[in-house]
């Protein structure tokens, strides 16, 4: 029994997803990529991709013949004919489409992966999104604290005659405000955590998430990262792998202009014991049709492909640009927005001494706590908004972003 206690105990120590386990970011992308069943799902589609390499590996069928010929003349005469034709590929052509299936396999392959590296994005989005309403929902707490004791203290002064009801009333009606902006906030939380337990594939959302929710001065290097770009990002190297696989159907497409012959040989008997092998060669005349169609077809379609390919760098620069210019203005912002709060929560403390010893009014005091609450919720707002961005910025480089512009 004890041994079993011991096994229990340490199974659930090691399951992340287990009831009241704390989820770290690296714990919730590796749960992430196991369990999710979107992920899953484009998995086993990638799968079917690998019957059109083995479509373009099968040699065509061999054609069996029998044949039998009756004349009379005199005496009636037969003669049977069973013979096995092949038909012959010399050109290469086969091989060509071989690569290009392989290519386009390779292709499918990495365009899951950028798919994927969206989903991931959206899960951390998901993952900040909740520690956004947990300290939302603290700062809103500590304020509603304030509140309370305010209002406990404003009480005890109604009943001494030193303050009048109408500002207790004032008091509490200000209070409850906030309470009902805490409840709604627990309920965006509580949904939230069931969206992020949806996409981990959680059964349970008894957990909670750990992670630093704050902003520190960095710095990326555009140049670095754009480079990054053509190295790292997935699409961009999946559409490469497009392009040669259309280069390589184009070459198959002009191979079909010499068509393939077809090899026969066989046994032929006739009446009176003559009998023998037979052999023939069939060599189809490329007079008319060379082609010319498919070859046209491959032409465009390779055609297409290389300028999908260069609007997509194109793209991703463009985005990585625009993400790294995103990130510095909220790094600056979030620099500014946070000695506004600090300033405002040391002007809500001096409202609040000042209104209990009489200095001032209660209006004072309601201006700045609500100044403090407004920008405590738009200071974390940013910092959601920066770590989103940084989110973006990693899916639109194919991989983790580090400071100056750095991969890893």
């Amino acid at each position: 029994m004890r041994f079993v206690i011991i096994t229990l105990f340490v199974l659930l120590s090691v399951c992340p997803a287990a009831a009241g386990t704390v989820l770290s970011m690296e714990d919730a992308e590796r749960l992430f990529i196991e369990n999710n069943l979107d992920i899953r799902l484009r998995n086993r589609e990638l799968q079917k991709s690998d019957a059109s390499i083995l479509d373009a590996k099968a040699l065509p069928n061999p054609a069996v013949r029998y044949s039998l010929e009756s004349l009379k003349s005199g005496e009636r005469e037969t003669e049977e004919t069973y013979s096995v034709s092949q038909e012959v590929d010399v050109t290469g052509k086969r091989s060509r489409k071989v690569e290009a299936a392989y290519k386009t396999r390779e292709a499918r392959g990495l365009f899951l992966a950028h798919e994927i590296s969206e989903l991931t994005a959206r899960m951390k989005q998901s993952y900040y999104k909740v520690l956004l309403f947990k300290e939302n929902e603290r700062a809103l707490s500590e304020i509603a604290g304030v509140f309370s004791e305010v209002e406990r203290k404003t009480g005890a002064r109604v009943s001494a005659g030193d303050a009048s009801e109408a500002d207790l009333m004032k008091l509490s009606g200000e209070k409850n405000k906030v309470v009902r902006g805490l409840e709604a906030l627990r309920t965006d939380l509580k949904s939230e955590k069931r969206k992020l337990a949806l996409l981990l594939n959680l059964q349970e959302t008894d957990f909670d998430v750990s992670g630093e929710f704050s902003v520190k001065p960095v710095a990326f290097i555009y140049e670095i990262l754009a480079a990054a770009v053509q190295q790292h990002r997935p699409d961009i190297r999946g559409q490469g792998k497009i392009v040669e696989a259309s280069e390589a159907s184009l070459s198959a497409s002009k191979k079909e202009a010499i068509p393939s012959f077809g090899l026969e040989a066989g046994y032929k008997k006739r009446t009176g014991g003559f009998n023998g092998f037979i052999f023939g060669v069939s060599i189809p005349l490329p007079l008319f049709n060379r082609n010319q169609g498919g070859i046209a077809r491959a032409q465009a379609e390779l055609t297409q492909e290389k300028v999908v390919f260069e609007a997509l760098q194109k793209k991703a620069a463009y985005e990585v640009n625009l993400l790294i210019e995103r990130i510095a203005s909220l790094q600056t912002r979030v620099a500014d927005l946070a000695r506004q709060v600090e300033t405002s929560k040391e002007l809500t403390k001096i409202a609040g001494i000042a209104y209990e010893e009489g200095e001032t009014g209660l209006l004072e005091l309601l201006d700045a706590a609500r100044s403090e609450k407004e920008l405590v919720v738009e200071n974390n707002t940013l910092v959601y908004d920066y770590w989103a961005a940084r989110f973006e910025l990693e899916k639109a480089v194919g991989t983790r972003v580090t400071p100056m512009g750095g991969t890893k």
